[in-house]
């Protein structure tokens, strides 16, 4: 896919799933999931081979869930974390391959990256502010 097709519109799709899927799915604080049985989940219910960033105490992250999306009309990986107390997404695109983009949509920052042919799409508050470190760290575990 090219840059053009990246459009704020297509971030505001994966930004209203973020918020939909925390209102009505999301658990309770405090609640952490295993990444190990996220990602066999993912891959028993839908054929999915993903590498889950698992939680980090040291960078504030909890891993709290993982759901199928859509996107147009593909089905997609939604992993959920909490960092520092705020709603995090990571979004997955397998088979495409996107240029780095950061954007805001609905008071959200959507940051993209490519690695080995699949885009990731992280969803996180626009004032992002002490999330670095739990940011750089599911940029560097996601696959």
């Amino acid at each position: 896919e090219c840059f053009a097709r990246w459009k704020p519109g297509s971030v505001a799709l994966l930004t209203a799933d973020h918020s939909r899927c925390f209102k009505l799915f999301a658990p309770r604080d405090g609640v952490s999931l295993n990444a190990s049985d996220v990602e066999r989940m993912l891959s028993e219910q839908h054929g999915w081979n993903v590498h889950v960033p698992p939680s980090s105490p040291a960078v504030g992250l909890e891993l709290v869930g993982a759901r199928r999306c859509m996107y147009g009309e593909t089905a997609i990986p939604h992993v959920m974390y909490r960092a520092h107390g705020q709603d995090m997404s990571l979004f997955v695109l397998a088979g495409e391959t996107r240029k780095a983009a950061d954007l805001v949509a609905l008071d959200h920052r959507s940051s993209m990256w490519a690695r080995d042919g699949t885009t990731f799409v992280l969803v996180l508050p626009a004032d992002d502010s002490g999330m670095a470190e739990a940011i750089g760290y599911v940029r560097r575990e996601a696959r």
